[in-house]
């Protein structure tokens, strides 16, 4: 029988094999650092550009709560406006209120009642004065609630005076004002 060795073609095919895998592998490390590469770069991108985006929504923002704080500002000068007008209003309107009063207190005024204080508290006033008789009083009262700028007239009190010549009783009065007339139609 002949002896054929063959070791050697074995040998060089695993060193071809070995060749071939080291090949493969080195090639298969190539191709994952390249892929590494690839992905950093591309995430780093994507990182750069969403740091963009968020300092121009930074910005952004910025902007608009210093325009949100401006709003807060003209809306707080607005209300201060408002409350200013109303006052200046108010004070107009209730500038000739104590002239009207006096003179339609007078107009309002029956035979055989005297005053002898008026004084006003707010938007009341208070009346104290003397009557021949509690009829003249009644019909002051009446006088006072068809009038359009006093209303809800109230008597606190009537007391009889004694010592004098004639016979006066002694009243005192509440009456509120009304502000709600119209000061243009007297």
């Amino acid at each position: 029988m002949a002896n054929i060795n063959l070791l050697p073609w074995r040998e060089e095919a695993k060193l071809k094999r070995q060749h071939e895998f080291n090949m493969f592998a080195a090639f298969a490390f190539l191709v994952g650092v390249f892929f590494t590469i690839a992905i950093s770069v591309l995430l780093d991108n994507e990182l750069a550009l969403q740091s963009q985006k968020n300092a121009y929504l930074k910005d952004e923002i910025a902007i608009i709560n210093g325009q949100i704080s401006e709003i807060r500002e003209l809306r707080k000068t607005k209300s201060d406006l408002k409350k200013r007008m109303d006052l200046i209003e108010r004070l107009q309107n209730a500038r000739s209120l104590s002239t009207h009063l006096l003179d339609s207190l007078a107009k309002l005024m029956v035979p055989g009642v005297y005053l002898e204080q008026v004084e006003r508290k707010g938007n009341t006033l208070w009346i104290e004065g003397l009557t021949e008789s509690n009829n003249h009083l009644a019909n002051l009262l009446r006088n006072f609630e068809n009038s359009q700028w006093y209303k809800d007239p109230l008597v606190k009190q009537i007391d009889l005076q004694e010592g004098s010549l004639r016979q006066l009783n002694k009243f005192s009065l509440r009456v509120d004002v009304n502000l709600n007339v119209d000061q243009g139609a007297k």
